[in-house]
Order: C-alpha cells, then structure tokens, then sequence
C-alpha cells in the first residue's frame, strides 16, 4: 500500500486496518494500534483475526470471507475488552480485481450499546408474547385450567422482562420510543399485508375481500416491525379457520390515525373461531401500543369477528 494512498488514515480518530485478500494485515493507523494495543510493525502480515479474541476473532474472519466472496461491504458489532464497535467491512478494487479489504471501527458510547441491545431483545419478546397468546387461547376450560393458569403467569414474566428492557434504556439516558423511525407509509403496509394474506387465503380455500383506498397518510411506527406483526396475525387467522371461511381487510382514514381492520366470519355464519375472542394478540399489542396505537378485537353476531389496529398518524 503506497503511501500516498493511506496519507489521510493516520489522521483518522477512528481505527482503520487494511488487509490483503488473504485476510493478513498490511497496514494500521496509530488509532487502531493504540485502541487494540497492535503496532503496525508488529501485526503486518499476520491474519488480522489474530489480534483480536473470542466472539470479535469470529467475527472479522465471518466478515472477511464474506467481502472476499461477495465483493460487498459487509457491517457486523463486535466486542473487545470493554468496548463495543460497529465494524464496517469493505472490499479493495482495482483493475485486476480484489486486492484487499479495509475495515473501519466505529466505536459505540454506552447508550447507543444499549439502545441496540434494547432493539435485539424486542424481537424474541414479541415472539414470545406472541406464542404465549396463541397458549392461553388454546387452554381454555376447567381441564386446561393449570396449564392456563402457568401460561397467564409466563406472561407476567414476559411484560416484567419488557418492563426492565425499557429500564436499561431510561438509565442509559435515551427513551424507547427513539428506535422508531418517523414514519410509515400506511398504504404501502395495508397492501404489503393484504398482498401476503391473499396468498395465504387462496391457499386454504377461503374467501378475502380487500378494500384499500387511494391514499393514505404516513403513521408512526417501524414498517418492517409493523408489516411483520400484521402479516403475522392475518396468517395465523387464515390458517386456524374452516375451510370457505369469508375474510376482509380493510384500510380507513380516522380522525384520530389509520385504522386496519381484519374481519373474519365461519362458513357457518358464526363470527367466532377461537374460544377468547375478546383478547387482542399480543404479538400485535406489542408493536403498537409503543407507537401511541391500539388493538381490539370485538365480536359482532351477523358482522363477525373484527380486529382492530388504529395507528396514529406521523408528526
């Protein structure tokens, strides 16, 4: 590596490393050397995986073999000692080819940490809320009336556990809600939702009206967080419901945000398929609540079993 190709790296506060296409080191700035205790005339040409240990050893060796492979920029977090760094991974092009590969560390103050450590506990929490709903649905009656009773209980545990996430965040001097993008685009999620319930409704023979509007407003909320949840609970519907059951999905504009509602009705005519209707799903309850939203779930005897999801609208 020239020197006139790497003049600006020994002024960069953050740490820089520069690797051959065998993942062996070629040059560190002073900022890498002093942060991973690795003086550029010690570590060139040793694999750079070997300067660091455990879980951040694995780490570089995953990202360089991905950008090696791949061509592309790969992004992993890794820990070393008591700190904690964003890693961006990018390959060296030239006429010939890869040449090599630098990765830049970013290192990541205590709050940012957390709020990440925050975004990754949601996931398997929703998760869980989600199959514990699907539990206590399923143990209802005086037989099942231990195991409902276990299943009430786990999900206390669960909201205590959501409830000392929070906590660490509060503490680390940022608030929850901040992890939430601005804005959706309502329309694309009610399509998004509608297009995956469709598929699914064909699929089990049942019947699915969609009625979307033209337009709609931006609401509050993650798009990816929110159209997982939705399509979720509209599969699980869909798929626990008999055979030519009649199905609506319906988007609106209310005063006070966007209402999606999911409307189920038996072949039957019972607007009922499951023994607690009443109970709004918490895997759905637990990516709307946050954003200001609510969920209901309300049982008509001629208009059906209706679920209700109001978003509020974006600043």
């Amino acid at each position: 590596m020239s020197a006139e190709s790497r003049s600006l790296l020994p002024y960069l506060p953050a740490p820089v490393a520069v690797a051959d296409p065998e993942g062996r080191a070629v040059y560190v700035n002073p900022a890498f050397a002093e942060c991973f205790d690795a003086p550029e005339g010690e570590v060139r040409g040793r694999p750079l995986a070997e300067l660091f240990a455990g879980g951040a050893r694995e780490a570089v060796l995953a990202a360089t073999a991905r950008v090696c492979s791949d061509d592309r920029i790969v992004r992993f977090r890794m820990r070393e000692g008591d700190r904690a760094y964003a890693v961006s991974a990018a390959p060296i092009d030239a006429e010939g080819g890869n040449v090599g590969l630098v990765f830049l560390f970013f290192e990541e103050p205590a709050g940012e940490r957390v709020l990440a450590f925050h975004r990754e506990i949601q996931e398997p929490l929703a998760d869980l809320a989600h199959c514990l709903d699907a539990l206590l649905e399923q143990t209802g009656g005086r037989r099942a009336e231990r195991f409902r009773t276990q299943v009430e209980s786990a999900i206390r545990a669960s909201d205590r556990i959501r409830k000392w996430s929070d906590e660490l965040v509060t503490l680390a001097g940022a608030e929850p809600a901040s992890q939430e993008p601005r804005s959706c685009d309502a329309l694309a999620l009610a399509h998004e939702v509608a297009e995956a319930a469709s598929r699914t409704a064909r699929m089990a023979g049942h019947e699915l009206d969609v009625r979307v509007p033209a337009t709609l407003p931006e609401v509050k909320g993650d798009p990816e967080r929110l159209a997982a949840a939705l399509a979720r609970f509209t599969r699980e519907r869909l798929e626990a419901a008999p055979e030519g059951s009649h199905f609506t999905w319906t988007a609106k504009l209310l005063a006070s945000g966007v209402l999606l509602s999911f409307t189920e009705v038996a072949p039957d005519g019972s607007p009922s398929f499951a023994p607690d209707d009443d109970a709004p799903p918490a895997a759905l309850t637990a990516a709307v609540e946050p954003l200001g939203g609510s969920v209901a779930r309300v049982a008509d005897p001629v208009a059906g079993v209706t679920t209700a999801v109001r978003l509020p609208l974006a600043s």
